[in-house]
């Protein structure tokens, strides 16, 4: 064990004199930092009167996709109507947009929704894992059984991984089983074929280096003879 002088315990005391000092120093910045602040300014009283208007603006920000493109020309008349009291607007209040937007975008029957979803959904270049995610999204609402979802999912796997499957060893009659078993098989294709892709490496042009090679243009013989194009 290494030997402690008496230098090296006064230097530890001064160190610690020295931290006691700055944390001292900061302790006493947070406390004149919290006495300076006044805080947050508290919110206007509400007035009881639901504003339908800035509500629609602030829920039509938050959409996306198809509802962001629908609702876009709903946001523009509003903003319009806000400026100008004279232009009506589209949905007059929050019940009118609610059923609008229902009507639009909530399905009427979504069991037949999403067995048609999943007559429609196969894996194609998509991974397993991808594949599985999309079909688990529509086979709970279907009331199909399990084994039902099982064949549903093999039967629109790709042929590659089908194959696998054929040789596999591995209990695949639950649909949670085929979906372990069929990603497995799935990313040991995947893993083989980058294995043999051979590496290109990409050098720069050195089109600057390198002189152009002129089209060939094969030289006439003077003393051949000429050819009618059209004898045969």
């Amino acid at each position: 064990m290494a030997q402690i002088s008496g230098q090296d315990v006064l230097r530890a005391i001064n160190d610690l004199a020295a931290n006691q000092a700055a944390l001292q120093r900061v302790v006493t910045d947070v406390v004149t930092s919290m006495n300076n602040n006044k805080g947050i300014s508290k919110p206007h009283n509400y007035n009881g009167i639901f504003d339908w208007k800035r509500t629609g603006q602030i829920c039509i920000s938050f959409l996306e996709g198809d509802a962001a493109i629908w609702a876009t020309p709903i946001a523009e008349n509003i903003s319009a109507h806000t400026s100008n009291n004279n232009i009506p607007l589209t949905y007059p209040d929050w019940a009118d947009f609610r059923a609008a937007f229902t009507a639009r975008f909530e399905t009427a029957d979504p069991v037949t929704d999403a067995k048609n979803m999943l007559k429609a959904l196969y894996q194609g270049k998509n991974s397993v894992a991808a594949y599985a995610a999309t079909f688990k999204q529509y086979s709970e609402r279907t009331g199909y059984s399990d084994t039902d979802l099982r064949d549903k999912f093999y039967e629109h796997l790709t042929d590659r991984v089908k194959d696998g499957l054929v040789h596999s060893q591995a209990n695949t009659s639950l649909l949670a089983n085929l979906i372990t078993e069929a990603t497995r098989i799935d990313n040991r294709i995947n893993e083989r074929f980058r294995q043999k892709t051979p590496f290109k490496a990409v050098t720069p042009a050195t089109h600057s280096l390198q002189p152009i090679n002129a089209p060939f243009i094969a030289h006439r013989d003077p003393n051949a003879m000429d050819v009618d194009a059209t004898a045969r």
